[in-house]
């Protein structure tokens, strides 16, 4: 077989292969579209980028809770928002008593879930109040109940809206316990909560607002930040644990314990283990030395920003993202100096100049630059990064 032949037999099958690989090809392939609302997954249904929020928002005042319930509240806490999202909750008997003594002493308890614990509905009569139904459909409107403002959500999979069962509050016979917030579809209660003792327990039927997929969305995170006014907390308790399955996080050497209380096999499992030991000494003089691989630092505010920034890159949309800019100083201004930025007069902007120490000049260009991009229908990336730079100036400046 001369060259030719050859250079003709390789160009085919190169082309073959990348023919192949471009029909075949599938974007979905590289998502997980199940319900996991993990905060280490990034994919549509993870809560990754809800948590980064909620932990830049609260800062040191944010906890994740790896540990069962009972280790991390109790009624002594105050001013606290107890955070679960997930399809269903698992708790002990202890977790329970916990998390009512938790809300009973004057705090709150947040819980987005497709199914609610049968034990804690049970200790706060909620399931004589009514019980949680669902309805199908592929697209639903929520609407909180004292605002006019509809937020659609549709359920999407490999990037195709499906019929998806939406929970609600059904039969409602307790009108006076229960409060109802937000409601989809013609008066369906998908967000209420009941007051226990001191405390508040919120119920949320649609844990799907809170995951990546829409929360890139604008109108979606409107519908949190207007859900998240709710709550005035100084500290928030992420439960991170509870959506594992109880008999999954229970211990795995129970095998290994049998073993240990036969005096036989716990013998035979030493003498295993010395052998291996040996084997592992002997074996390791006859080879060279492994050099270790050192991981580099992670950073995950990194990660974060890149995130967000592949979210907004295909909409090229600044004007967007300098909103979302003036909104997270507003909220650095709320939470770090407790002062109302409803009215942007000049009264709150000497407030803030004194109680952050940064000259008024400083934090007056931010509102005036703000109003000014506020009036353009597009800004370019160059009036981004300037708004950027100034805001980031102030944070590097206040105390």
């Amino acid at each position: 077989m001369d060259k030719k032949k050859l250079f003709i037999i390789i160009g085919v099958f190169l082309v073959v292969v990348f023919l192949f690989f471009f029909f075949t090809a599938n974007t979905n392939k590289f998502f997980n579209w199940n319900e996991t609302y993990r905060i280490d997954s990034k994919q549509p249904y993870g809560s990754y980028i809800y948590h980064e929020l909620m932990k830049s928002y609260y800062g040191d005042s944010f906890t994740v809770m790896k540990s069962p319930i009972a280790s991390n509240l109790s009624n002594e806490q105050e001013s606290s928002l107890y955070v679960f999202l997930g399809s269903e909750p698992y708790y002990g008997y202890e977790d329970i008593d916990s998390l009512i003594s938790f809300v009973s002493a004057g705090n709150a308890a947040l819980m987005s879930s497709v199914l609610f614990p049968y034990d804690v509905s049970y200790e706060i009569y909620l399931d004589k109040c009514g019980v949680i139904s669902s309805e199908p459909a592929e697209k639903i409107n929520m609407k909180f109940s004292d605002q006019p403002d509809e937020y659609s959500y549709e359920y999407i999979v490999y990037w195709q809206p499906v019929n998806h069962y939406w929970g609600y509050l059904d039969s409602l016979s307790c009108p006076d316990a229960i409060e109802v917030l937000s409601s989809f579809n013609g008066g369906k209660p998908n967000f209420f909560r009941t007051k226990y003792g001191k405390g508040y327990f919120y119920f949320h039927t649609t844990p799907l607002v809170f995951s990546n997929y829409y929360m890139k969305n604008e109108k979606s995170l409107e519908y949190i930040e207007q859900m998240m006014s709710y709550f005035a907390a100084d500290h928030v308790y992420w439960d991170e644990f509870s959506k594992t399955p109880l008999e999954k996080t229970e211990s795995k050497d129970s095998p290994l314990k049998y073993i240990l209380s036969q005096p036989a096999l716990k013998w035979a499992w030493y003498l295993l283990l010395a052998t291996i030991i040996i084997y592992m000494i002997f074996y390791a003089k006859r080879r060279q030395r492994i050099i270790p691989v050192l991981e580099p630092n992670t950073n995950t505010t990194i990660e974060f920003a890149e995130t967000m920034g592949y979210l907004y890159f295909e909409e090229q949309n600044h004007k967007k993202i300098a909103d979302h800019k003036m909104n997270l100083f507003l909220a650095y201004i709320r939470h770090n100096y407790h002062l109302h930025t409803n009215v942007p007069d000049d009264n709150l902007m000497n407030r803030i100049s004194l109680k952050s120490q940064v000259p008024l000049e400083e934090v007056q260009k931010i509102f005036k630059e703000y109003q000014r991009l506020d009036f353009k229908v597009e800004i370019d990336a160059n009036d981004l990064i300037a708004f950027h730079h100034m805001i980031e100036s102030f944070y590097q400046k206040s105390k």
